[in-house]
């Protein structure tokens, strides 16, 4: 194994799954996130298959768009947080990667729907 190889980032299939993963779990669109980002949907869509690297500073837009660390796109094999949360800490782990603005437009949301949520769960049982 040659020098340069030892210390190169190899496992960009991970990434983009994790990428995905993350993207998927806050609900937003690759058009959404690849405007976010200033990279072409094209770009993100290699970039999810794993066929494509990013620069440092691609990988920061990455990581500033998700609110997730680096270190967790690059090495967090545990990604899919419905199958190690509950609801509960879904929603806390959304909060917590929130800024206080957004924290409050999530309140404003929750008690506006919350004297309605009778009514919802009526309506989602229909379907």
């Amino acid at each position: 194994m040659s020098r340069v190889n030892r210390y190169e980032y190899q496992d960009w299939k991970g990434f983009g799954s994790r990428v995905k993963e993350y993207r998927k779990q806050i609900g937003m669109t690759k058009e959404r996130f690849s405007n976010e980002i200033n990279r072409s949907e094209n770009y993100v869509s290699e970039l999810e298959k794993g066929n494509s690297s990013c620069s440092v500073h691609t990988l920061h837009q990455i990581s500033k768009v998700l609110k997730v660390s680096v270190d967790n796109l690059l090495y967090n094999d545990k990604v899919n947080m419905k199958n190690l949360y509950n609801n509960k800490e879904i929603l806390k782990e959304i909060i917590n990667r929130c800024n206080e603005e957004e924290v409050s437009i999530l309140k404003d949301i929750i008690v506006a729907t919350f004297p309605n949520l009778d009514k919802i769960i009526k309506n989602r049982n229909i379907n």
